[in-house]
Formats: structure tokens, sequence, C-alpha cells
């Protein structure tokens, strides 16, 4: 039995007690009535003496002739009142019989109820407990199912861990922790410091150069969360926020104000690139890319055409922008000549698409929360994108990409995980394990010549995953 029904059935049980309650009551209430009716009655015939008393009183007062006449209607009185005692007391008897009998009957009527109510409620209660021991025992099968998936999981993953590291190893050598909310973006500076953004509507600054100092080395407060960072010229920072401004920062001040803010988009901008010495583009919410010249500080062009919001975007080797939207498309746009026109749109996600990369060879990367990584190989005898394969060793949604050399790239995943990729056989060939919520972004950083894979998590934390140049086997790369 559901938990429904054990509910309906505890509440028949109720309203059956109930109503037996209400029956009892409604007896008592008759009986009683009965007795007190009774108990006038006999008040009355206590009183037919005092009657008499009055009677004689009256008569003495009288003449002989009045009181003979009194006389004789006295003993028809007491004649009359005798026989309507009697018949009283006859039919008083009578009643109460059949009143008796009437409420015997009622009462067996009512016990025979009773032991029907008192079935229903053991039979329900019988049926609730047996619902009560199938639900526990589903709950507890349920239980040992999850026990059991979550220590395949665990075995899983320190299987994984333990094949990796057999293979080679890798070790998280930095963890920067500061901000009070999801990071969402970090880049390096051309001075080598890294700047993150986050949740908490601040721009940190961290100086890499001193391992034991993991404090930012400058605050910078947003109106907004920050969702991207791109640095346009040294030391001058352009960010995306939720408050539909990109605001440029001069690092080389204190920032407790912005330089500029480039006004144009309607709705959060998500994603901010350049394009050339002078030009930078901006994707947004608002379903609408904006190129912007940097210098003259506003807008030189909108495109338009996805029909929801455009989550990231990038600048492709030959000149042409390629964007990814929530309504799961991918859009290569022709922006030469002031052109801006969509020359071709991708389809192949299920989901919304959160990520993009060109590598080197020139084939396109698209994560999306389809938990899946498409290739797009550019055909030159059709002039378009087609889709040659699709990976699909993640658990969630795919949410970075970056590619660490020309034989690597790596994945960032709300499934917890990054995972490093072989570029000519699109194998897997480990998976980095240390974040404890989302990976939201991850990049390519140098620090003290070292490459290394930086990562930033829901969990509010930044990592630095470091190669170790100690292993055999050169040709997997680990961290």
């Amino acid at each position: 039995m559901g938990i429904c029904g054990e509910k309906r059935s505890m509440k028949e049980s109720q309203n059956l007690r109930g109503e037996y309650k209400k029956s009892q009551k409604r007896q008592d209430n008759k009986k009683n009535k009965a007795y007190k009716d009774h108990n006038n009655k006999k008040d009355n015939d206590k009183n037919i003496p005092k009657n008499k008393d009055m009677v004689k009183k009256s008569d003495q007062n009288n003449s002989n002739e009045k009181r003979e006449k009194n006389f004789e209607i006295k003993n028809q009185f007491e004649i009359f009142g005798a026989g309507a005692e009697i018949n009283f007391n006859e039919n008083e008897n009578k009643y109460l019989k059949d009143k008796n009998e009437k409420f015997n009957t009622k009462i067996e009527e009512n016990e025979e109820d009773l032991n029907d109510t008192i079935n229903i409620i053991a039979e329900n209660d019988l049926k609730l407990g047996e619902g009560i021991n199938e639900q526990n025992n589903k709950e507890n099968e349920n239980n040992e199912n999850i026990n059991s998936n979550n220590e395949e999981v665990h075995n899983s993953r320190n299987s994984a861990a333990k094949k990796n590291s057999e293979i080679n190893k890798y070790k998280n050598t930095q963890t920067f922790l500061g901000h009070s909310d999801k990071v969402t973006i970090l880049i390096q500076l051309e001075s080598g410091k890294l700047a993150s953004g986050s949740y908490d509507k601040t721009i940190r600054i961290w100086d890499t150069s001193g391992k034991s100092n993991k404090d930012a080395e400058k605050i910078i407060q947003e109106d907004g969360y920050v969702f991207f960072l791109l640095e346009f010229e040294k030391n001058k920072i352009l960010s995306g926020t939720s408050n539909n401004m990109i605001n440029l920062w001069d690092l080389e001040t204190d920032c407790s104000k912005c330089d500029f803010s480039f006004e144009g988009h309607e709705l959060w901008v998500n994603c901010i690139i350049k394009l050339d010495d002078r030009r930078f583009a901006s994707a947004s919410n608002d379903l609408t890319i904006i190129i912007w010249d940097y210098y003259e500080r506003q807008h030189l062009s909108v495109l338009e055409g996805h029909e929801d919001c455009i989550l990231c975007l990038i600048a492709l080797r030959n000149g042409k922008l390629c964007s990814g939207s929530a309504d799961e498309t991918i859009k290569i746009w022709d922006i030469e000549n002031d052109s801006n026109n969509c020359v071709q749109t991708l389809h192949g996600h299920e989901r919304w698409v959160k990520c993009i990369l060109e590598l080197d060879n020139g084939i396109i990367l698209s994560g999306s929360d389809d938990k899946c990584i498409n290739l797009w190989e550019y055909d030159n005898e059709n002039s378009n994108y087609k889709l040659i394969k699709t990976l699909k060793e993640h658990n969630h949604s795919v949410r970075a990409l970056c590619q660490i050399d020309e034989k690597y790239f790596a994945s960032g995943s709300f499934d917890l995980t990054i995972k490093i990729w072989e570029i000519n056989t699109w194998d897997c060939v480990q998976t980095l394990i240390g974040h404890e919520s989302i990976i939201i972004w991850i990049n390519i950083v140098n620090i003290e010549g070292k490459k290394m894979i930086a990562s930033c998590s829901d969990d509010k934390s930044i990592r630095l995953w470091e190669k170790n140049d100690d292993i055999e086997d050169k040709r997997v790369l680990m961290f």
C-alpha cells in the first residue's frame, strides 16, 4: 500500500470511530430524557395529596349541601384520579418496557457496528502495517542500491585514479582560496599574475611568484556577478558582468572605480573576445553579439540570429566568429567587410552549448549540457563544417575546453572532473579528480616556466595542476 493509501485508511478509521461516538452520545441523550420525563411525572403524583387537603379545607367552609355535593365530587375525583394513576402506571410501564426493548436493540446494533468498526480498524491497521513494512523494505532496498551505486562510483574513481597513477602521476601543486562564491573565470596577465572573477562580485589579482602567499594581491569590487575577463592591453582588463555592462579596469590604479563602462547589452554579458588590436566582441543573454571599438569606446555592429542566450564565443583563425547558444546550435559568422552574416548553423547537440574551442588543426570542439563533446571539421568541397565525431566520457555537462599543446586538450565538467584527451586518437588518457564541486572554467597558465592547467570551480577554489616530468612515458601528459 502506498503512503496515500495508508493515510486514507487511517482517516477512514478515525471517521468510523467518530461516527460511533456520535451515535452513542445520541442514545445517552434519549435515555436521559426518558428518565427525566419519568421523574417529572412522579413529582406531579406527589402533588395530588396536597390537592386533596385543599379540597377538605374547602368542604369545611361550605354548607352541608355543598359539603355533600363536594363530598360526591371528591369521591368522583378520587376514583377518577386513582384510575388515571393506574392507567398512567400501566402506560408508563408499557412505554418504558418498549423503550428498553428498543434501546437494548439499538445497543445490540451499535455493538455490532462497533465490532464491525473495530474489525475494519484492525484490518486497516493490518494493511497499514503491511504497507509500512513494504515501504520500509523498499526504502531499505533503495538504500542498499544507493550504497551499492556509491560504492561502485567510489571504487570506479579509485580504480581510475589508481590506473592513472600506474601510468603517470600528477600533482595539484597550488590551491588559491579567497573567493566567497563560485569562481567563473581565470586568465593569466602579461605580467604573469592571475586574474579571477566570481559570483561574489569581485575580481581578484593573484601573485604566483611566492607559493606560500595564497592571499589576493588586489581585490576589485564589481556591481554584479563576474562572468568573463579579458586583458585587452597590458594591465587593463575588461569584465563582463550581470549588470549588463562591460567595465574597463586599469590595474595600475587603486581600482576604486572603473575607467569606463561599455553600455549596449540589455542582459548579462557572458563572454568577451579580442578580434584585433582595436576591436573586441561580446556575447550576451540578450541574444546578440556586439562588436566594439576599444579606443573609440563605442559599438560598431550588432549580430543577431540566435533564438536563446549566447553562452560562448571564439574567434576562428579564418577571421570568422563562432558562437554557442542555449538554443542548442553553433553559428559561424562572417564579420569581414562589416557583412556580419551568419554563414552556417551547426546542429548536433541536444542541450545548451556551453563552450567551444578551435584546435590548432582547425577542428572545432563544442561542449554541451548533453554531456558530449562534438568535433566539427571544415569540408573544403562543400565550404562548411560537418560533424565527424562525438566524445562521451563525461557524466554531466561539459562546461570548459582548452588546448594543452599540439597533442592534447582538456575538458572540464559538472561531474567534478577534468579529462585529458589525445588529439590523434581522441582517447581520454586521464581523469583529474580534486575539486569538490562542478568545474566552470579551465585554462593553460605558465607559472615559473612550468605549463599548468588552471581550473575554477563552484567550490570557490582555483587549482593548478602541474605536469610531472619524472615519468618515463612522455607520450601521456599528466598534471
